[in-house]
């Protein structure tokens, strides 16, 4: 069975390596959207195996201070170890502005990322990145856009995980996620209406990974979500396993002694949050349900339900966490 798999798996990457070729001749030149994450550690790969070195350039969007603290070192590893070029795109303000409007990974993609791409390196280039059937582009988006290519469009999370087992691609991860890891304003749960909200969302997330980091507690979850109304800044805690008390105790005192922090609340089991979404969004119950789903629960340790309700502010374009119940 185990072997039967494993030719299954050769010949899908076989036909995804050809299909990068296919692809690439008629552009100038190759750029993979890097994040360090599986999933663009895994396009790299491939498009390395399909073009050769000398024709692939690796290029990451640097969020400046909404990068994970050590997702920076992680990108450097990997571009060492694959002895490709690299390179770092500012894209800090833009995806500031993206969210001071509300929550919107996808938006984010398209404007901090691919836009950005686009206008730095022209039309005439192969923009390749690492959506898949794991996130909403690879469900709702294509494959092939103009310039820009997902070769791994047709694959799961999983199985991108498990390609990069069979071929013992060194992803190392960050601590926050064992399957989604991210920017870290993707835990900002309101919007990025002032400094003290971007403050509150990255500090309390690096306080948490590198307290853990250095007490060698091995997570599966790990994440502070700020949520609450724009005067203030409620922490909710992901931590799976619950660590020990003492463990415990000194992180909820790390966390609130952050003067962007109002409270601190340990997900220990399941809660209600409430959402005042935008108009549009909240008639929408597709959007409704993939926020709930694919963006939410996944980076909770407890299961959570959603009391949706419209808001009356003009500028939210997606949504806002306002409180919780437990």
């Amino acid at each position: 069975m185990i072997k039967a798999v494993d030719v299954n798996f050769e010949k899908r990457i076989q036909n995804v390596i050809e299909e990068i070729q296919a692809v690439a001749e008629d552009y100038e030149r190759v750029v993979v959207a890097f994040s360090g994450g599986v999933d663009s550690t895994v396009a790299l790969f491939l498009s390395l195996c399909a073009l050769g070195r000398e024709k692939v350039q690796a290029c990451t969007i640097d969020w400046g201070e909404y990068f994970p603290y050590r997702a920076r070192e992680n990108i450097d590893f990997l571009v060492s170890y694959f002895q490709v070029s690299h390179r770092y795109l500012p894209g800090k303000t833009i995806i500031e502005e993206v969210v001071s409007r509300g929550p919107a990974c996808n938006l984010c993609t398209k404007k901090a990322k691919l836009d950005n791409l686009q206008k730095s390196y022209g039309e005439k280039t192969l923009i390749i990145g690492g959506a898949n059937q794991s996130d909403s582009w690879g469900i709702r988006g294509l494959k092939l856009v103009r310039n820009t290519y997902s070769p791994l469009f047709d694959f799961s999370k999983q199985e991108i995980l498990q390609l990069c087992q069979m071929l013992n691609i060194p992803v190392r991860r960050i601590g926050e996620n064992n399957i989604r890891e991210g920017c870290v304003l993707k835990h900002l749960y309101k919007p990025l209406a002032a400094k003290i909200h971007g403050q509150a969302v990255v500090k309390a997330n690096q306080i948490l990974l590198q307290t853990i980091h250095q007490d060698g507690f091995k997570s599966e979850i790990a994440n502070v979500k700020i949520v609450g109304t724009l005067q203030r800044n409620q922490a909710l805690i992901n931590l799976r396993p619950m660590p020990s008390p003492w463990l415990k105790s000194l992180l909820s005192q790390r966390i609130s002694n952050l003067e962007e922090i109002d409270t601190v609340t340990w997900v220990e089991q399941s809660m209600t949050l409430i959402i005042r979404a935008n108009p549009g969004l909240y008639r929408n119950y597709d959007s409704r349900y993939w926020i709930e789903k694919g963006k939410i629960q996944p980076d909770f340790v407890q299961p959570v339900s959603i009391q949706w309700m419209p808001s009356t502010n003009r500028r939210l374009r997606t949504f806002q966490v306002v409180d919780f119940q437990i």
